[in-house]
């Protein structure tokens, strides 16, 4: 009985930190551009479509139209905010992680603190945008050589960036 007792008290100790600690993760009164949803509209429902539309229907267009990534970012940190609500959900709460830790990366990579509210890296994201959107990118005709070097740097930089993540993580 003692036993018993000792894991079921072990066990709500160890689900209210966890709780805790998703709590902390959700951000309360986001205050959000008024484009970006709709009146009725449910924020991790609209996020998801979005987020479909510009980087999974939407990738090859994304040189020509750069200010839909911006976007796409944007609904990403709105999608993680509400997936911390969840936290009884293994799976969203894995996902939420993962969404999590490539938003605190890209975050890193532009420069952005990761400590930032998510209400002003939105703002900044849709702003940016809507900046990025008003400017007139005409799409340049790359010669195939030049398409393969530029393929080829990328992957040396991704390369590069993995390596030093990696040497970083090992001190």
């Amino acid at each position: 009985m003692l036993k018993i007792l000792l894991s079921i008290i072990l066990i709500n100790i160890y689900l209210n930190n966890s709780a805790l600690a998703y709590s902390e993760c959700y951000e309360k009164k986001i205050s959000y551009p008024r484009e970006m949803f709709g009146q009725f509209s449910g924020k991790q429902n609209t996020s998801i479509k979005k987020i479909n539309k510009f980087f999974k229907f939407g990738k090859d267009t994304l040189p020509e139209k750069p200010y839909r990534m911006l976007y796409g970012l944007a609904y990403l940190e709105i999608l993680v905010n509400e997936l911390c609500v969840d936290t009884t959900n293994y799976s969203s709460i894995n996902a939420r992680n993962k969404i999590e830790k490539i938003i605190i990366d890209l975050r890193v990579s532009l420069g952005l603190p990761k400590e930032m509210k998510r209400t002003k890296i939105i703002n900044i994201y849709w702003s940016t945008g809507k900046l990025l959107e008003l400017a007139n990118v005409k799409k340049l005709n790359i010669k195939d050589y030049q398409k393969t070097l530029i393929k080829k740097l990328r992957e040396a930089k991704s390369n590069l960036k993995t390596e030093l993540k990696e040497a970083l993580d090992e001190k």
